[in-house]
């Protein structure tokens, strides 16, 4: 179920004015979400859905209206967003939900899989890939090695490890079928063997789900996916852009137009410019390191160093550009 809430929660909701507000049930309203197990949709376009007066010259605006749903409404919905309209002859502006909203394809990069290291078969397909020869420098075969490790685990997942929830259902299907049978020694023994498989592969799931969602404070062991996965689903659409306003005050919803702004802006900003520093003014500029501090930042590290500073990183924390976490390096 989803509802919208005539409330604000926080001063930043708020536009700033000389008149007294007052926020009155705030903490009341997150305790009554949070007692019910509401999820607050978010929005995209305009911050404020009401406003004191025309909208033109309103000296008081604020967030009265938002969406909240249940957490099996979000998990039927994950793609759901909530878009601020304009204001039609109306204080409040009007609130458009889209449960489907169009999304272009993009490429996903890899990224390795905690729940991968739980088949043994796995270890087999790095070993084989990571003991590859090259003849270059040791940087050049890290890179290799990477990449080669990439392709394999890509083709790996497809054909083994893919489909995690398909075999979930059908192994649950087959206990359904044997548990419906007369009572047999065969039957208990085929049983035993379902149950056994399903855990493994309920705990894979939630291995996948749990690195997904980035919670790092929660441990394994209870098979619970849904929370990972209402976390997953909660983080990426906080990090998902629907809208972006341009200088001018304009909005794009275009997800092409918003890659292309973002691409121009950056490439404007890391722009090469001329620099003109007068010569005479070099004295100016103090060293702020020793020539020994320096040598020392330049040095390269040891492989003991390395290895110590990686072995302190959390297992599933945020990868590289390589797409490994620090769990593989282990």
């Amino acid at each position: 179920m989803a509802r919208v809430l005539n409330c604000f929660f926080e001063n930043q909701q708020l536009q700033p004015c000389n008149a007294k507000i007052i926020g009155v049930g705030i903490f009341d309203v997150k305790e009554l979400l949070f007692e019910f197990n509401a999820v607050d949709l978010g929005f995209s376009g305009n911050k404020f859905t009401w406003a004191k007066g025309n909208w033109g010259s309103a000296p008081i605006k604020r967030r009265l209206d938002r969406s909240v749903a249940s957490i099996s409404w979000r998990l039927a919905y994950p793609n759901a967003a909530i878009s601020h309209l304009g204001a039609i002859k109306s204080d409040h502006s009007s609130i458009l939900l889209d449960t489907n909203p169009k999304d272009s394809f993009t490429h996903r990069p890899f990224r390795f899989e905690a729940a991968w290291l739980r088949d043994e078969s796995c270890h087999s397909v790095i070993e084989k890939v990571w003991n590859i020869q090259a003849s270059r420098s040791k940087f050049i075969k890290l890179y290799k090695r990477q990449a080669s490790t990439r392709d394999a685990l890509r083709t790996w997942n497809e054909q083994v490890f893919s489909q995690c929830q398909d075999r979930i259902n059908l192994l649950l299907s087959k206990i359904k079928h044997i548990q419906e049978k007369s009572p047999s020694q065969d039957n208990e023994l085929t049983e035993k063997s379902l149950q056994a498989e399903l855990s493994k592969w309920l705990l894979r799931s939630e291995v996948i789900w749990c690195q997904k969602s980035r919670e790092l404070w929660l441990k394994l062991g209870d098979k619970n996916s849904k929370f990972f996965h209402l976390s997953t689903i909660i983080r990426r659409r906080g990090n998902h852009v629907n809208t972006i306003k341009k200088d001018d005050g304009s909005r794009i919803h275009d997800s092409s137009q918003i890659r292309e702004l973002f691409r121009n802006n950056f490439m404007d900003l890391f722009k090469e410019e001329d620099i003109c520093f007068l010569e005479h003014l070099e004295h100016l500029v103090l060293p702020s390191i020793t020539e020994e501090e320096n040598n020392s930042l330049l040095s390269i590290p040891p492989p003991e160093e390395i290895k110590a500073t990686l072995f302190q990183m959390q297992d599933q924390k945020a990868p590289g550009p390589d797409g490994f976490p620090a769990l593989f390096y282990k």
